[in-house]
């Protein structure tokens, strides 16, 4: 954030909203340089509370970057474009879960064989469009970056 806001320092009194905006974007880079740079008009705080519409806040990325870098919804958008039709039926479907899923719980709304389900969930994992969200001693869970409303718009124009 000084990057961007030379009198930003962190504080007693702030370090648990910037932890808080770390968490709820996911410690992914560019949605924290993206924040990084509401923080020329938002407190840490304000910036914690406005995230829960992450997409619309996550904008003005430097103009020398590609516009799939200026927001997240571009990244996104970008991402969700390199994939084949396949994947992108995968990545609208797994969509229904909050809270992320498990590869049984894919493979039983999808009614697909299990190795099927598990490449197309690499694929998704490898393009950065779910993440893994821990293991249990029995199974893997796995989440869509926690915009997941915004990201289904954008997902059902493709």
């Amino acid at each position: 954030m000084q990057a961007v806001n030379p009198q930003f320092a962190l504080t007693a009194a702030n370090a648990a909203a910037v932890a808080g905006i770390c968490r709820s974007l996911d410690g992914l880079p560019l949605a924290l340089e993206l924040a990084a740079v509401r923080s020329r008009v938002l407190a840490p705080a304000a910036m914690l509370s406005r995230l829960e519409h992450r997409l619309a806040l996550l904008t003005g990325g430097a103009r020398d970057l590609p516009a799939r870098q200026r927001t997240m919804r571009e990244t996104i958008a970008w991402s969700y474009d390199l994939l084949d039709p396949e994947h992108q039926t995968l990545f609208r479907r797994l969509s229904v879960f909050t809270g992320g899923c498990t590869l049984a719980a894919a493979e039983s709304l999808l009614g697909g064989h299990a190795d099927d389900v598990l490449d197309g969930i690499e694929v998704l994992v490898r393009n950065s469009l779910i993440q893994p969200a821990g293991t249990t001693e029995d199974e893997s869970r796995y989440v869509m970056l926690r915009d997941h409303p915004g990201l289904r718009v954008r997902a059902n124009r493709g």
